[in-house]
Formats: C-alpha cells, structure tokens, sequence
C-alpha cells in the first residue's frame, strides 16, 4: 500500500468511527445530554450571565443576532446539524428565512427530515455531507451558524475557504462554539485548580466519574470520536489567519466548569437548592480565576466577517 492509499484508508476509517459514534449519541432518548455539562439549566444561565449579561437563552441570543444582521429571504446554512433540534428552533423563528443544514450521518438526517415534517416546517432542508470537504456553490448563502459543531472541524483553513467562497457580499458567521484545549487535553492551570476545587468544594457524592482533573485519555477520545475537539484551540486563531475579522466576541468561560463537571453533572439535581448553591460556589469560584488570568475562556459566542 502506497502512503497515499495509507493515509486514505485512516482518513475513511476515522470517517467511519465519526459516523457511528454520533449515529449511536443522536439516537440515545437523551440525545446524548444526560453527561453533558451543559445541560443543566444553572448551569446554562451561567454561560447566558456572563456571554450577554442576562437570563435569556443561547438560542434566543442567537435568533436576536439573526433578526438584527440578516433579512427576509436570507439563506442560512448550519454545518453539523445531527437532529437539528437547534434549527428547527432557528426555521420556526424565521419562517421567512431558508434553512440548509448538513450533517455526516444518513440515519440521524432521516430522524431530522422526519420531525421536521411533522413540525411542519417547511423552510428547512437536509444535505448529506463532511465538513471537511465542503462544496457550496459560490455565493450561495447569507449567513452560517455554527452551533458547537465547528470544533469538529479538523481542515479549518479548508472550512474557511469554503465559508468565504460561499457567502454573499455582507455575508458572515455567527457561531457558539468550544475554543479549549484541543482533544481536551486540559491545561496545568485548568488540572491544578480542577483537582483543587473537587477536592475542596465539591461534595463525594458528585464525585461519579472523577475525583481529580487530568487531560482526558486521547487514546479513549479518539477511539470513540475522532473529530472530537480536534483542533478546537485553534478556531480563532485560523479564522484570524485566513483573513476574516471578529466585529463581535462574548466569552462565556466553562475553563474550571467543564473539566471538574463533566460525566457527572447528572449528579446535580435542579430542584435541590443545595446542590444548586454548590454549582453557584463552583461558578464564583471559576469567576475569580479568570478575574485574576487564571483561566481564560473554553467556549464562546462571535461574529466573523470574511475579508475583501
């Protein structure tokens, strides 16, 4: 075997265990939230306080971005759907605006195209396809979103290129995304604290999975899911290298909050007041770090414009 038919071969193999890892996630009942940090709903304010000042939802921010920067008619495109569940949201907002959400895995798009029918929403549309190897037709759309899929991407310079190519004059991205480490491979500031804080503020009983932070095994990540983070740190930077400005950035933190909650956020309650107080000790106590230059920001929310 030649190193190009070698190098083809792992690419599809990892293609295939992409495939399969979120065929398996997207169609849990759950849909794969139930270990998902972010999922719970203090938690969710949390990020929404200090993204935008306020109690109002990520995808409510996202519909007021939408409505502000775009018209009726615009064409929005979202890379990395799954279930779509955020744009059925987004085409029952804007059902003046055209949907076209793409996403790798045949049997998770049937899911999707189903509800969408059943919801009646006629403004959205599915595509078979890698993020990867994008081809959009030139000036094809008005705006994409992308909705804590881009750190999936590995070809990000191609991802770019194919963005700007295929945005309208006045077109742009709008984006909440992860920007840690990339493969969560966390670092020493984020290993010392976390272990730190699990060891002082966080209760045995929510110590499920974990009791101190370590970057997570790379030989279990990538065996699970090879796009997972894959080069997540490096969204900004490429996007900044490849020409394109940010007129709009909000950071919404989660550098302690992801490594010390993660596969054991299910442990806390929503209803138990006290379990809640100690979520609200561990928000504080990420606040100060960061206050201080500790940490910095794993996930945030911004608008990229693409140069000329």
């Amino acid at each position: 075997m030649s190193p190009s038919d070698a190098a083809s071969a792992a690419s599809s193999s990892a293609s295939d265990r992409v495939v399969e890892f979120w065929t398996r996630q997207h169609g849990r009942e759950d849909l794969g939230t139930h270990d998902n940090f972010l999922s719970h709903p203090l938690v969710q304010g949390y990020l929404c306080l200090r993204a935008v000042g306020g109690l109002i939802s990520l995808m409510d921010a996202l519909v007021n971005q939408i409505r502000d920067r775009s018209r009726p008619g615009a064409r929005v495109f979202s890379p990395g759907c799954g279930r779509a569940d955020k744009e059925m949201i987004l085409a029952a907002a804007f059902p003046d605006r055209e949907f076209v959400a793409m996403d790798i895995t045949p049997a998770i798009l049937e899911l999707a195209r189903a509800e969408t029918e059943r919801r009646g929403l006629r403004n959205l549309r599915f595509e078979l396809g890698d993020f990867n190897a994008l081809a959009l037709e030139p000036r094809s759309f008005d705006l994409v979103v992308g909705l804590g899929s881009i750190h999936h991407v590995e070809a990000l310079e191609r991802f770019w290129d194919a963005l700007r190519r295929a945005l309208r004059p006045g077109g742009f991205v709008l984006a909440q995304e992860f920007i840690g480490a990339n493969r969560m491979q966390w670092n020493e500031a984020q290993c010392r604290e976390g272990t730190r804080v699990l060891r002082e503020l966080v209760p045995d009983e929510h110590k499920v999975h974990h009791h101190d932070v370590r970057p997570v095994s790379l030989e279990v990540l990538i065996a699970d899911d090879p796009s997972e983070a894959v080069r997540s740190s490096e969204i900004l930077p490429t996007l900044r290298a490849a020409g394109w400005s940010i007129p709009a950035y909000a950071g919404a933190g989660c550098a302690l909050l992801q490594p010390v909650l993660m596969h054991q956020i299910q442990t806390f309650e929503p209803k138990d007041w006290e379990h809640n107080h100690r979520l609200m000790t561990l928000f504080r106590e990420e606040d100060r770090l960061m206050r201080a230059g500790v940490l910095g920001d794993d996930f945030a929310m911004f608008a990229a414009v693409p140069p000329g």
